[in-house]
């Protein structure tokens, strides 16, 4: 796994640049270039009696063109190559086709609550169903980013042995010159009378490949409910990070009942990286 190119999404809200700016610890891992993207939702230019709103258009992208460029001269000289890009879209089809080009997404993300995800959806949750690449998402609102500690200083890593749960170890293997301390949990589903005597080995296993990088670990074999134990923990140590695997439930499955990493994003406070 390498980290050269960074996508981050915006809108400019309260917070955003600041988190870009705390994503840039990645360039001590191969981070080279960032892309930031402005997408201008078509609905918002689209045809009405009128005919196709054009000078909005093109007052929007002056807009979005003179933040951008506020932004790029903030981080200029952090890394080889900064990029901005609007375009004109349904956002999360639009971050989805620029995710194709990079090693790793930033993004913001809203208070959404569950009702109005069922109903209404949100940008980052579509985008979420369907991204191949690690995903960083934060809270803009949450007073956490802006104190000094780095991003993945504290990290909690919840896992249940799965395939994503592998590759979010390969994605913490790779960032390992950056991690501090790693906690490490596995949650023992008691709806589903899981024991933890069953990830014993795996979360050990998981231990000793970080110890191998140098990292700092501590394990955490625990039986409750996953999204409230992974949100318990992460307060219980004032950890900077949660990183998960992303399930690979049907989309169904998925609006209904939520997963364990997307109610976890509902519930954090602190920034999580989803690695399907």
């Amino acid at each position: 796994m390498k980290i050269e190119k960074l996508l981050f999404p915006t809108k400019f809200r309260e917070g955003a640049l600041y988190f870009l700016k705390k994503l840039l610890i990645f360039r001590k891992v191969g981070l080279k270039e960032v892309e930031i993207l402005h997408v201008i939702e078509k609905d918002k230019v689209a045809y009405d009696i009128a005919g196709y709103l054009k000078e909005l258009e093109e007052k929007l992208r002056a807009e979005a063109q003179k933040k951008l460029d506020e932004w790029k001269k903030e981080i200029e000289g952090e890394v080889d190559r900064v990029v901005t890009k609007i375009v004109v879209g349904i956002p999360e089809y639009e971050i989805l086709a620029e995710s194709r080009h990079v090693d790793i997404v930033g993004s913001g993300k809203p208070k959404t609550g569950f009702l109005r995800r069922l109903f209404f959806g949100s940008t980052t949750l579509n985008f979420l169903a369907e991204i191949e690449k690690p995903t960083v998402l934060a809270k803009l609102e949450e007073k956490f980013l802006q104190d000094d500690r780095e991003l993945y200083e504290r990290v909690v890593f919840a896992t249940d042995g799965s395939a994503p749960c592998d590759r979010a170890l390969d994605f913490l293997v790779t960032i390992a010159p950056i991690l501090g301390k790693v906690d490490l949990l596995s949650v023992a589903n008691t709806d589903r009378k899981e024991k933890t005597e069953s990830f014993e080995e795996m979360i050990n296993n998981y231990s000793e490949k970080l110890k191998a990088c140098g990292v700092e670990t501590e394990i955490h074999l625990i039986e409750g409910k996953p999204s409230k134990e992974i949100v318990k923990l992460a307060d219980a140590v004032n950890a900077t990070m949660i990183v998960m695997g992303t399930t690979g439930k049907d989309k169904f499955e998925e609006l209904v009942l939520g997963s364990a990493s997307h109610r976890v994003m509902e519930m954090a406070k602190v920034p999580i990286t989803m690695v399907p």
